[in-house]
């Protein structure tokens, strides 16, 4: 049942309800005609009030509005009142209970969650927190706030978890910057910075939690390596780690570093430094992840961290001011099915 606007030759405009339930249109009731499109626009206004009352369909915001006025209101409406709200909601609770924002600079908060669900170079963080915050970062700003991190400040997990622990050595990677990164400032004269050759010391507990990380050069001796890996246990509160994993393929994957992050100026620390700031941003991200999958796994483990990711990727909420108390509000926009379900299930 749906309301029919029909022109007629004489230039008039019939309304009606129609009903093609049986594969034949029926007039189920007509509302007359009218010869304004403002009279056709009251009059299709009662025939879908009368839809209603016949099929039990809930009232709309917009049921009030006839055609110009919610066409006038539609187009009254700006970019920056939309705003992407999934990250935040699926990922930001996981953020706050391991305690990774605590004395910290709020910007990481945004290059953690910006790395999840959109890997790349930290500019794509830029896009994000204008798109979340409506708020403007420079390159200046954001990569102040990488230069700043270090990795002996991300200590995680318990001391029960760091006595079962283990050690992943992965080789760390660049890849290219593509269009999604934007185009690179020009570079004063001088050699193009280069990625010096590193690998990371990724320790987890026996649930694969990770708990800390740690540059190391490659080619180093063996001897000399494994007493550069007590040291980094011994630092982590471990005597000895249960067992030293060979390179897992998956890891250079999730800590792979943009080519462009080593070009951006300014370079407040040296290039070691930058790479050390961005093994911090991953090693929080993959802590998340971690805790993600191991809540997927537990309520509900038909999905997967893909799913969520693309389901945090599409949810947005509608910035406005309250015409009663003159105030910003906001509002979550009716979610999907599946976006519901997870954040019901596992948030």
């Amino acid at each position: 049942m749906f309301v029919r606007r029909k022109i007629n030759r004489s230039g008039s405009i019939s309304i009606s309800v129609v009903d093609k339930s049986r594969g034949r249109y029926e007039v189920v009731r007509s509302f007359g005609a009218a010869k304004t499109a403002a009279e056709a626009d009251l009059l299709e206004n009662r025939a879908r009030e009368f839809v209603r009352e016949q099929t039990g369909e809930p009232e709309t915001l917009f049921d009030k509005m006839d055609e110009a006025q919610l066409r006038d209101y539609a187009a009254t409406l700006e970019q920056g009142r939309i705003e992407l709200a999934g990250p935040e909601l699926f990922f930001g609770p996981v953020f706050d209970r391991l305690g990774l924002g605590t004395g910290r600079d709020p910007l990481f908060r945004h290059l953690v969650l910006c790395r999840l669900f959109d890997p790349g170079s930290k500019r794509r963080a830029a896009d994000y927190v204008r798109r979340y915050l409506g708020q403007e970062i420079d390159d200046a700003r954001i990569y102040r706030c990488v230069d700043g991190l270090r990795l002996t400040d991300f200590l995680l997990g318990t001391e029960e978890e760091a006595v079962r622990a283990g050690c992943f050595l992965f080789p760390l990677e660049t890849v290219a910057a593509d269009a999604a990164d934007g185009s690179l400032p020009a570079r004063p004269k001088g050699r193009k910075p280069r990625l010096p050759r590193l690998q990371a010391a990724l320790m987890v507990s026996d649930q694969d939690r990770p708990l800390a990380c740690r540059m190391i050069a490659r080619d180093l001796p063996e001897e000399k390596l494994y007493q550069t890996l007590r040291r980094f246990f011994k630092k982590c509160r471990v005597s000895e780690p249960s067992v030293v994993f060979d390179e897992d393929p998956f890891l250079p994957q999730i800590f792979q570093m943009n080519e462009m992050d080593l070009d951006i100026r300014p370079f407040h620390r040296r290039v070691k430094g930058r790479i050390e700031g961005h093994l911090c941003i991953c090693l929080a991200a993959y802590a998340i992840r971690r805790e993600v999958e191991r809540m997927i796994r537990d309520r509900m483990a038909r999905f997967s961290f893909d799913q969520v990711c693309e389901a945090a990727r599409t949810m947005y909420r509608l910035n406005y001011i309250s015409p009663y108390t003159r105030r910003p509000k906001s509002v979550l926009i009716q979610p999907t099915p599946l976006q519901k379900q997870l954040l019901e299930s596992c948030y």
